[in-house]
């Protein structure tokens, strides 16, 4: 700080005698120095004290006044005209109060010592004086401004900011000096005076760094945590103080506040004679920029209101907040404009509702997105009530204005890096957006973020491309969940094999024989021992042979105890080695229970030799070996050789040491765990971490994902090891009082050594388990000195879990939602500046805090290399199938001949050799094969396959039987001469179906008429550098078969099910908020619960698994090249393995087949199996069939009563009400509209909104819209596109990505319209069209049957959906029926269940109007799932009654195959239902005729 060397009244008198060139007191001016020769400067010290001042400085400089000096002081005054108005104002104002100048607060502070001045500084450019104020103590906003005030006044000039630095009193403060609690309340009295007399009840303590208001029990809901938040945002904002703030309800506190009786004051300084005059005040106004008066006028003297206050009785009322959302609606009829823009000021949020006019709304609506996407707040006037439409009180906007927000900074020189942060993937318990967490890093010029969420990876993916967005280093890391099982022992020492021949069960069985062999860790052996055991029973002739012991050896050897000894003392300090270290333990319990008074010095530890194999074999392919069954002496040798190779193994892995385990604790798998912090510093050191995450939920998951010590030993190399939180193993072990030398142990395994703020563990106080906050700074102080003693790094994180200090209520809610008892009680875990940090750790002295927060993360940072989570981010690894590139191309060329001859057309040798060029070259011919071979199986057992995505797009796909779709170009083919025909079809067909009738020229068979214009290059790109996505629809019965069959071909290890990860949704998280509100209390508004619910959206709830996504690794690589795996939902008895990372993550780097299970295909074989009609048999151009694609005429009924009239219900992709309406609005009759209408369906906003406008108002028609995104790429093509743009902008468009400004010009280059441009703008998601035609000829082939063989159809399609089915709501007849199905849509509000009803309602309504009766349920003739045919009618299934299971469904089938009931009694034995089942079988009539009992009646 700045010492002033004169008294302050002395100082502001030669701001007063300055003359005005700025000259020193009392000097005169040299008038001969010109202006032009004024040199530049950086502040007036420099300049020389002849220069003269001039109201406009130097080019280049500024004129400033400093405390360096007396030389060249400038007082940086206005202007002579306007100093002398201002001195005519001083002199009127001084006549006004007597001939006195008002008293002068700036002359008071500085005379006693409140406040100094550091310096005063003009800026050239804007010319506003700057002026440093130091403070003695803490300001209240009212006394800045006054000083403010007074400043300008005695410098006269009229832009005057002042800067209060408040940084060494905060120090003080944090250090525990000036009563910091009073302070608090005081301060806290004085900003809020309407709650000072409750505060003025209330008492603060200190508690682990943060500030405990107990408040009157009554007064929680007055004196909140929320208003404790907007007090903690204050003073952080006002004085650089961020200060956790917690609000508890004291049952005992006097909560009686009688008016009458004031409460006790302190004295704040001067503040209390200024209130008055801060209201009276506010002459001068600065006025906003028109940019900010985003509606209405500028709002003048605001009286902002907290949005936690405002009631039903506010009226008119002005809050300011930050903007949550905005929503825009326009009403259909009057076409207003309402604007709700939601906003927070963190104590509540409101809705505020505008109507801007025609002329404003724009400008409007601009403005507003332009605040929310700057961040800026709103200051909002208006009135506050009622509004009957959003069913919540809103505040109807007269005027909104636009203020910037002033966001926290780190402003250090140096930075700290944060070492320790958790995301939205710490289930649970973290809400840090990553993208937000890793931007704010490098804006505040960090160079490093580490990740390291509890027990999982799933970010990294995510983190490498936020970390390459805002170049930055993002650490990865984890922070597992540690077993401590084992004490490492070094691997270079002698070992002793030890075995057992052992009889019986537990501590009842035998020992009959004790060998050992000792032996160094290359293997060689040392010695050997054996001994026989007398157990004291005979042994058995089995054991004798495996022995080769007499029973005279047993009878004449040593006791048990003693042949333990022996084998003890030959061990010697050697670490014992056992196969199975269970033998260990059980040698140890059967000698005490033999009770030979002997004691026992043989170690309880060991080397697991079964445990090291378990953890090799997946790594080094280990093999799995079992110990033989052999002598103890053969065992021992069997075991030390199997040790000695586990030992090579684990120096290929530079291990150094061996885990020593203590055989004796049970279910050591159970144990408690500690947390570990694991940092990847190399490439191979995040392939270590990614088999820790995996191993540990594969193979130790036990309420968390654990990570034995015996296993981290293996794989420790490239891994920074740190201690973590207090729940760390060093951090538990001071809090349990262990001792220095235990301490120092536990210390020497780590890397570096961790410290928080002591506000973290503040529980630990709660708990009784630390005395005070002092002893919080203790355990902190230990830490340091151990890492002093040790040598090693000491480095001080936040454990942030939440990004502000005002997010720990989504924290939270989302802990009072698993049930936590102290939920509201948050911790500050929110990311800090380096400057709160080296604040936090003052009390290690200014060197050392620096050392921990700055020098050490970043020495830690520095020796983690910035990594990729996968291998070459920019190529795919495709799996190898020997020989698949022949096989493929061999299948595709014999196929090709046989459909169109040899030599093969032109235009399809063309296509061929371009796809098997691409296909082969980049490596997918396994792929092809693999899917090849999997609907391969699928037909010969019996099952079709439907395609989907592109892969249809393929012709070689198509040759080698992958998909049905043929991407050739329309044609008509002859099955019998080979001959073939590539017609011009122009622009009303690509589809070959479409082709009329015509029979070969050549030998007069009817031509088939294939093809369906499909560019390959929407499959695998222009350069095939387009990852190809191979998906079929499998039956959904046998979806099983096919996966498993998949893991074979590829082998173990190198087939995984891809992975998802689900987070909290919208409406779980608006259930959350309700719980906790409901739980503390609280009355919050809609807008506030639908703010907290968005704050808890998206953090990991758990994971799970793609319905039918395999992803494939190649064979010589392993899945850890990638990522870690586990188990879904973490469930340890799944049998599937997922990927850990969400399968889109690896959507460029491995090969993923989409195995899915699908209701067509199952359908189709039902329906042959009872048609006796092949699927593929049928015609795609049968008339009839496609009838019912524009009317309901060929199915003989007229569904007006359904308000709609095509005959599509039931047909898969054409059924829905939306697509009904697709087909009334276009009346389709060819293959093409039907594939066309098939891919505006899938799509998103392709329809709606877009392509639907354009038909409806003759801008274009269906052929000419856009329908699948393969229409864009050709169409640009075919307007002189240039081929790779027109590829790129169709992946960008399908991808909801819009059009990047180089694709926009290019198309308005190729005079593409206007309204094709915008189409494309608007669309989020496309279908490819293979995939579209592919769905149509799965659809047609039903319809087929829905025409033809309506007892069929219906049969199948009510049996597939029989658990949707309410057989009460589906009797009766058509009128009945239709009444259902019209009550049920009367409701005002449907489930899903209710829609799904009503779609069989629809089904039922249209059987019945075709002649098809519903029988009702009979007891012996109904099947359990199966819809059957009897008499041209439908019997229902049992499993069609609403509530009632399959399983009880095939007990009552089962039960009937026995013969005719004879009562209810026998029917409930036999089938084994329940008082439920027999209740839903009464209310349909179903036992009427059965009696109650077996028993027969004599009279």
């Amino acid at each position: 700080m700045l010492k002033m060397n004169k008294s302050s009244m002395e100082e502001l008198n030669m701001y007063e005698n300055i003359n005005e060139y700025g000259g020193t007191p009392g000097s005169a001016a040299p008038a001969d120095v010109p202006l032009d020769d004024l040199p530049p400067a950086d502040n007036f010290s420099e300049m020389t004290a002849d220069v003269p001042w001039r109201d406009d400085p130097p080019d280049g400089g500024y004129y400033s006044y400093s405390e360096y000096g007396e030389s060249g002081i400038d007082e940086c005054r206005q202007p002579d005209s306007v100093r002398a108005k201002n001195q005519k104002e001083n002199s009127a104002e001084k006549q006004k109060n007597g001939g006195h100048s008002k008293k002068n607060l700036a002359v008071e502070y500085l005379a006693n010592g409140t406040v100094s001045i550091k310096s005063a500084v003009r800026s050239k450019k804007t010319g506003e004086i700057s002026v440093d104020v130091e403070c003695a103590r803490l300001l209240l906003p009212a006394e800045t401004e006054e000083l403010e005030k007074n400043i300008q006044a005695e410098l006269q000039y009229q832009t005057v900011k002042c800067s209060f630095d408040y940084s060494e009193v905060v120090a003080r403060l944090v250090g525990g000096d000036g009563e910091p609690e009073l302070l608090l309340l005081d301060l806290w009295c004085e900003t809020a005076p309407q709650l000072e007399p409750i505060l003025r009840r209330s008492r603060v303590e200190r508690h682990g760094g943060e500030y405990v208001f107990f408040v009157p029990e009554r007064y929680t809901r007055a004196v909140s945590q929320a208003a404790a938040g907007e007090f903690r945002a204050f003073v952080a904002h006002s004085y650089g103080w961020n200060t956790p703030l917690r609000i508890v309800a004291d049952a005992n506190a006097d909560d009686g506040i009688d008016l009458a009786e004031p409460v006790v004051k302190r004295d704040w300084g001067s503040a209390a004679a200024l209130k008055k005059t801060v209201k009276t005040q506010r002459k001068n106004i600065k006025k906003l920029s028109p940019g900010d008066i985003v509606y209405g006028k500028e709002i003048l003297k605001p009286e902002v209101q907290r949005m936690a206050d405002l009631d039903d009785k506010s009226g008119r009322v002005t809050v300011k907040g930050t903007i949550l959302s905005i929503e825009t609606f326009v009403s259909p009829k009057r076409g207003t404009v309402i604007i709700t823009v939601f906003i927070t000021d963190l104590t509540n949020s409101v809705a505020v509702k505008l109507f801007p006019d025609e002329a404003a709304k724009a400008r409007t609506s601009q403005l507003l997105e332009k605040a929310k996407e700057e961040g800026a707040a709103l200051m909002v006037r208006g009135w506050f009530r009622y509004d009957n439409y959003a069913r919540d009180y809103c505040i109807f906007a007269d005027d909104i204005n636009r203020y910037p927000v002033e966001r926290r900074a780190d402003t250090s020189a140096e930075k700290r890096v944060e070492l320790h942060l958790h995301t939205r993937m710490s289930a649970m318990d973290a809400t840090a957006d990553l993208d937000k967490v890793v931007e704010l890093a490098a804006k505040w010029g960090h160079t490093a973020i580490a990740i390291t969420d509890h027990g999982v990876v799933h970010s990294f993916p995510e983190a490498k491309k936020a970390a390459k967005k805002n170049n930055i280093k993002v650490i990865f890391g984890c922070e597992g969940y540690l077993l401590p099982d084992c004490e490492l022992v070094p691997l270079e020492r002698e070992y002793c094999a030890v075995a057992v021949t052992y009889f019986g069960s537990g501590i009842h069985g035998r020992v009959f024989d004790i060998g050992a062999v000792k032996f160094d860790s290359f293997g060689r052996v040392i010695s050997t021992f054996r001994t026989p055991v007398n157990p004291g029973v005979p042994q058995l002739p089995r054991i004798a042979k495996l022995t080769g012991y007499t029973d005279d050896d047993i009878d004449g050897a040593p006791l048990l105890s003693e042949a333990v000894n022996m084998l003890s003392d030959f061990a010697g300090g050697a670490a014992l080695v056992l196969h199975c270290p269970e033998q260990l333990d059980l040698l140890h319990e059967l000698t005490a229970a033999a009770g030979h008074g002997k004691e026992l010095r043989l170690s309880k530890n060991c080397v697991s030799g079964s445990m090291l194999m378990q953890y090799l074999r997946r790594d080094l392919k280990a093999e799995e070996r079992q110990l033989p069954e052999l002598n103890a002496g053969a065992a021992a040798e069997w075991t030390a050789k199997n040790t000695a190779d586990l030992l090579s193994k684990c120096r290929e892995l530079n291990v150094s040491t061996v885990p020593l385990i203590d055989c004796t604790i049970k279910n050591l798998h159970k144990q408690k765990t500690n947390h570990i912090v694991l940092l990847a510093a190399t490439q191979p050191g995040l392939k270590n971490l990614y088999k820790l995450v995996s191993y540990s939920n594969l193979d130790h998951f036990y309420k968390t994902p654990r990570i034995p010590r015996s296993l981290l030993n293996l794989h420790r190399e490239g891994i920074i090891i740190g201690t973590a939180c207090e729940a760390g193993e060093l951090f538990r072990a001071m809090v349990d009082g262990k001792s220095e030398e235990e301490l120092l142990k536990i210390a020497s395994w780590y890397d570096y050594l961790e410290i928080q703020p002591i506000g973290n563990n503040a529980f630990l106080v709660r708990e009784g388990l630390a005395k005070d906050d002092e002893e919080l700074r203790d355990f902190n102080r230990r830490i340091v000195a151990l890492g002093e003693k040790l040598n090693k790094p000491v480095v001080a994180t936040g454990d942030v879990h939440f990004i502000e200090p005002e997010d720990s209520i989504f924290r939270a809610i989302l802990m009072c939602s698993q049930n936590f008892k102290d939920a509201a009680i948050q911790p500050p875990l929110y990311f800090r500046t380096t400057e709160d940090m080296l604040a936090e750790f003052q009390y290690l002295g200014s060197d050392k805090a620096f050392e921990v927060v700055v020098k050490n993360t970043n020495l830690i940072a520095d020796m983690c290399s910035q990594l990729r989570p996968f291998l070459d981010e920019k190529q795919t690894y495709s799996p190898e199938l020997p020989g698949a590139a022949d096989e493929l191309k061999g299948l595709a060329m014999n196929t090709a001949h046989e459909l169109y001859g040899d030599p093969l057309p032109e235009i399809v040798q063309k296509r061929l050799d371009k796809e098997l060029n691409s296909i082969i070259g980049n490596g997918y011919s396994s792929l092809y094969m693999v899917a090849q071979k999997l609907v391969s199986k699928s037909l010969s057992d019996g099952y079709l396959v439907g395609s989907r995505g592109s892969v249809g797009s393929s012709f070689v796909a198509h040759l080698a039987g992958i998909t049905e779709v043929n991407a050739l170009p329309a044609h008509y083919r002859c099955p019998n001469c080979k001959y073939s025909e590539f017609p011009d079809v122009g622009d009303d067909s690509r589809c070959g179906i479409d082709l009329p009738p015509k029979d070969c020229p050549n030998c007069g068979t009817p031509l088939r008429r294939e093809g369906y214009e499909i560019p390959f290059e929407t499959f695998l790109g222009f350069k095939g550098d387009k990852t190809p996505d191979i998906d079929l629809n499998f039956s959904g019965e046998y979806q099983p078969v096919a996966h498993k069959f998949t893991e074979v071909m590829f082998g173990e290890g190198h087939a995984f099910r891809a992975g998802t990860i689900s987070g909290v949704k919208d409406k779980t998280a608006y259930g959350y908020v309700l719980h906790y509100c409901e739980e503390y209390g609280l009355n919050l508004s809609e807008a506030e619960k639908n703010r907290l619910a968005m704050g808890c959206v998206g953090t990991r709830r758990t994971t799970g698994q793609h319905p039918g996504g395999i992803v494939i690794v190649p064979e010589d690589l392993e899945i850890f090249d990638f990522c870690p795996v586990q188990h879904p939902a973490e469930k340890i008895d799944a049998e599937s393995i997922t990927t850990h990372f969400d399968f889109h993550a690896l959507d460029d780097k491995l090969v993923k087949l989409d195995i899915l299970g699908h209701d067509d295909p199952t359908t189709l074989r039902m329906l042959q199996d009872i048609t006796g009609v092949d699927p593929k048999s049928i015609p795609l151009h049968d008339e009839e069939t496609m009838s019912i694609f524009k009317s309901d005429e060929a199915l003989g009924i007229s569904l007006k009563e359904l308000k709609c009239d095509v005959g599509s219900l039931g047909i898969p992709e054409f059924g829905t009400n939306f697509v009904r309406g697709m087909l009334m609005d276009t009346r389709p009759t060819t293959m093409e509209e039907l594939v066309r209408i098939a891919g505006l369906s899938h799509g998103t906003d392709v329809w709606l909104n877009n392509a639907q406008d354009l038909v409806r108002d003759g801008t274009a028609t269906l052929m000419e819209v856009i329908c699948t995104r393969d229409d864009i790429m050709n169409y640009l093509i075919a307007h002189g596109g240039e081929p790779s743009l027109s590829f790129k902008t169709m992946e960008s468009v399908r991808k909801g990505k819009g059009l990047k400004p180089e694709m926009e010009d290019a198309m308005h280059e190729n005079n593409i319209p206007q309204w094709y441009i915008d189409s494309c703008k608007k669309i989020k998601y496309m279908f490819p069209r293979a995939h579209a035609a592919a769905y149509v000829m799965m659809s047609f082939r039903v319809a087929y049957y829905k025409v033809h063989y309506p007892l069929a159809f219906y049969a199948v399609y009510f049996t597939v959906r029989a658990d949707k089915f309410d057989i009460e709501q589906c009797l009766g007849g058509a009128e009945r029926v239709l009444g259902n199905l019209e009550e049920l849509k009367a409701k005002d509000k449907l489930e899903t269940k209710d829609e799904e009803q009503i779609v069989i309602l629809e089904m039922v309504y249209e059987m019945n109007l075709r002649g098809i009766e519903l029988l009702p349920i009979d007891i012996y003739k109904s099947k359990a799932t199966r819809f059957t045919v009897e008499d041209g009618k439908l019997r229902p299934p049992f499993n069609a009654i609403a509530g009632l299971g399959d399983n009880a469904a095939l007990l009552i089938e089962k039960g009937a195959e026995g013969g005719r009931f004879i009562s209810r009694e026998e029917f409930v034995k036999r089938t084994r239902a329940n008082s439920a089942v027999m209740e839903k079988l009464d209310a349909l009539g179903c036992l009427n005729d059965l009696p109650d009992s077996d028993q027969v009646s004599m009279f």
